[in-house]
């Protein structure tokens, strides 16, 4: 009897597996598909001279200099447990009171700091990890950019090091700022390919993820910082916390989807 319902239990799960749409395509896959839905993103958006707030530039992957630099490292500390339109009234208060360079955020004082960037929530806190940040990178080169030239791995390592930066943070600065061809992991990400069956949500690490994602994806910061700013575009169109599965560009792949049509 044991063996019976085990049985027919392996049968169901088999068959769940195995029904239209329930097999995982390859992440290029997904990525055209998320592509065709929603086109280029222009990730990582900044405040071109002239300008009051940061604005998205599709299939821009030009040089950057060291203002845009430093306002995407900046914005990536900013938007830690907050949402991005709250980072951009923080920026655009540090521009206007001119702290556009790390040795601005260096010299000003730190309640200052905190009173410009209010808006991002945590001010105090985020005000510390700026000037620590600033500091620790104006230690190790003359400007932002000298230092984003350190090898990779090195690069990453020193940022992991730096209190108040994480992987995700650290990483995106390394993806958006410097170039490099490292995937930025985020909560969005986690969903939609955990909802997808790619991994178990709850089991899958930062790193684990990561790996996969840059294992099966060519290897190219054009393809990460796309791929990356898809997954938020499909995340807050489609993947909520409470999906919206009619009309996603996944739906036939997803065996979350899949499972919601059974």
């Amino acid at each position: 009897m044991i063996r019976n319902a085990s049985s027919r239990k392996s049968r169901r799960s088999s068959s769940r597996a195995e029904r239209p749409g329930a097999e995982r395509p390859r992440l290029s896959q997904v990525y055209r598909r998320l592509l065709a839905a929603y086109g280029p993103q222009g990730w990582w958006p900044v405040t071109a001279n002239g300008g009051d707030t940061p604005a998205y530039r599709p299939r821009f992957f030009g040089s950057l200099d060291e203002s845009f630099r430093t306002e995407i490292a900046l914005g990536a500390i900013l938007t830690q447990n907050t949402a991005w339109t709250n980072v951009v009234k923080a920026l655009a208060n540090l521009r206007k009171a001119g702290l556009k360079h790390l040795s601005d955020i260096q010299g000003a004082p730190l309640m200052k700091i905190e009173r410009l960037i209010r808006p991002a929530g945590y001010f105090r806190q985020k005000a510390r990890k700026l000037r620590i940040f600033s500091e620790h990178v104006l230690r190790k080169a003359e400007a932002f950019s000298s230092y984003l030239t350190l090898p990779t791995s090195r690069l990453r390592d020193d940022l992991l090091s730096v209190w108040g930066i994480g992987p995700e943070t650290a990483d995106s600065i390394l993806l958006y700022a410097a170039r490099r061809p490292v995937f930025v992991v985020d909560a969005y990400t986690k969903r939609i390919l955990g909802r997808m069956g790619y991994f178990h949500e709850d089991k899958a690490s930062y790193g684990d993820i990561q790996r996969l994602c840059m294992g099966h994806l060519p290897r190219r910061h054009e393809i990460y910082n796309e791929m990356h700013a898809l997954f938020v575009a499909h995340a807050k169109n489609h993947c909520r916390s409470k999906p919206e599965c009619p009309g996603c560009p996944l739906l036939m792949s997803c065996r979350h989807g899949g499972s919601a049509r059974a």
